[in-house]
């Protein structure tokens, strides 16, 4: 069996297991030497093709699950960033926008407008303050002190002293997710949640509209579909740098 030939069907030992599969039984079921499966098996985790568990066992790797998903996106990755946006506006009714960080500013990069007649529309390109907005909190949440402090004490109009904001920022790290009523914008909500890459904060994903609209109990209610927003638009966004 060739090398390629090798990997092949070690991949498909994997993807066909019902449940994790460990070295020896997809050695067992190729017909090749444990010692030579266990090392494919190795190199291929070491790609993120496999992903080993604690157990020593092994499932298939995110990059297979991203391969995936550019092929049925046509490999445009905001085709598919853009069909998360809409599902999350359809589940909680508002609108549902993507923002990174830029200098002091949070910049939306991809926006899907709420169906209400009354609503926040939150342009692509449209940047605002960090400082003093859920989608800041979240950006700047688990930043260096310094460089928290730093851009505080530059922002313009901030709604709060030094050490409330500061506060306002550790509060938003603990509990994964930040909410804004009436800030920058008076009569607007918005609750973000992080999207990561790499362990790190890339970006942030919120949901925005009328105060009205957007009391505790239904920001609450909307955080899952936040969350698993954020989780599905992670492997498209790029890690800085």
């Amino acid at each position: 069996m060739r090398s390629m030939q090798r990997v092949v069907a070690i991949l498909e030992g994997v993807a066909t297991a019902r449940g994790p599969a460990t070295a020896a039984r997809v050695s067992t079921e190729i017909g090749l030497s444990l010692s030579t499966v266990s090392r494919i098996m190795r190199e291929l985790a070491e790609e993120q093709m496999l992903d080993r568990l604690d157990d020593g066992s092994y499932v298939l790797g995110s990059r297979v699950f991203r391969l995936v998903r550019d092929a049925r996106a046509g490999g445009d990755p905001m085709a598919t960033v853009h069909r998360v946006l809409a599902e999350l506006r359809d589940r909680t009714g508002e609108t549902a926008s993507l923002n990174v960080r830029r200098d002091d500013t949070r910049v939306c990069i991809a926006s899907v407008d709420s169906r209400h007649e009354l609503r926040r529309v939150v342009p692509v390109g449209d940047a605002m303050p960090l400082v003093g907005t859920a989608t800041g909190d979240v950006l700047m949440a688990e930043l260096a002190a310094a460089e928290q402090t730093a851009l505080i004490d530059r922002a313009r109009d901030a709604a709060g002293s030094r050490v409330d904001l500061l506060a306002r920022l550790r509060e938003t790290a603990e509990r994964g997710w930040a909410v804004q009523a009436d800030g920058l914008i008076s009569g607007v909500t918005g609750v973000a949640v992080p999207v990561r890459s790499g362990g790190a904060v890339v970006a942030a994903v919120t949901l925005s509209g009328p105060t009205t609209r957007m009391s505790p109990e239904i920001v609450e209610k909307c955080l899952p579909d936040l969350e698993d927003a954020a989780r599905r638009i992670a492997p498209w966004v790029r890690e800085p740098g």
